[in-house]
């Protein structure tokens, strides 16, 4: 990561930073406002490394922090992942129950014969009589917009 980025990422990345190197203080943070220097002099005075070794871990960090993402970014990635997960076996257990009604449904109507249908329509028709009468205009209207009856363009 370049000192562009980093300076640029500067608030993104504290809370990363504090994970990473927990003898930084709030007020070492705000010291350092973004310049990898000042961050490298604080990693070598809290850690009593020397300055190539302070260097090396906060490059190796700032490069694991720009492959991943960061803290929150990949947080939030495997979040991500899981809830798809959680939707992928959501939806299969869908499809799986949404198959077995579609079998159930169909071996109802391949065991019924026409007569059986008929009596089993005019029951329902006699119960329910106001549904019925609106599935009826409803099929009627689709019916009549299939043929071609919606093409016609009237003239004022």
């Amino acid at each position: 990561m370049n000192e562009d980025v980093f300076s640029g990422k500067w608030r993104e990345m504290r809370g990363t930073l504090r994970s990473w190197w927990g003898r930084l203080s709030d007020d070492d943070l705000e010291r350092i406002g973004g310049e990898k220097d000042k961050l490298v002099g604080l990693v070598q005075e809290r850690y009593g490394q020397t300055r190539e070794q302070a260097e090396r871990e906060v490059d190796r960090r700032l490069s694991e922090y720009g492959t991943d993402g960061g803290g929150i970014g990949s947080n939030l990635r495997s979040r991500v992942d899981e809830l798809g997960a959680t939707v992928s076996n959501k939806a299969g257990e869908a499809a799986g129950a949404m198959a077995s009604r579609v079998q159930s449904a169909r071996s109802y109507l391949q065991e019924r014969d026409f007569d059986e249908w008929t009596g089993e329509i005019a029951a329902w028709v006699r119960r329910y009589p106001i549904q019925a009468c609106l599935i009826g205009i409803g099929l009627g209207y689709l019916i009549a917009r299939s043929i071609g009856g919606g093409d016609r363009s009237y003239d004022e």
